[in-house]
C-alpha cells in the first residue's frame, strides 16, 4: 500500500462516524468517474460484449450434451422408426 493510502486511511480512523459517511460519498463519486473513463476508450463492439456478460447467467446444472442431442433426435425422428 502505498504512503497516501495509509495516510488517508488514518484520517479516516480518526473521524466520527458521521463523518465517514461523507466520505464514502465521496469515494463513490469518484470511483463513478474512473468507470466512465474506462468506458470511454471502449469500442461499441467491446461495449455490447460488456453488458452481454453482465446479462449473462451462470448454470448450476451440469448439462449431458450427448444425451441432450440423442433425445432431441429421437423426438425429432421418431416418427420415422
Amino acid at each position: 500500500m502505498t504512503v497516501i493510502k495509509e495516510q488517508a486511511i488514518e484520517l479516516i480512523k480518526r473521524l466520527p462516524d458521521d463523518k465517514v459517511f461523507y466520505v464514502v460519498s465521496i469515494l463513490e463519486g469518484l470511483e463513478g468517474l474512473y468507470s466512465e473513463r474506462e468506458e470511454i476508450r471502449l469500442t461499441d463492439s467491446q461495449k455490447a460484449y460488456q453488458s452481454l456478460q453482465n446479462l449473462r447467467k451462470k448454470g448450476t446444472a451440469e448439462l449431458d450434451y450427448k444425451a441432450e442431442l440423442i433425445q432431441a433426435l429421437e423426438e425429432k425422428y421418431e416418427s420415422l422408426g
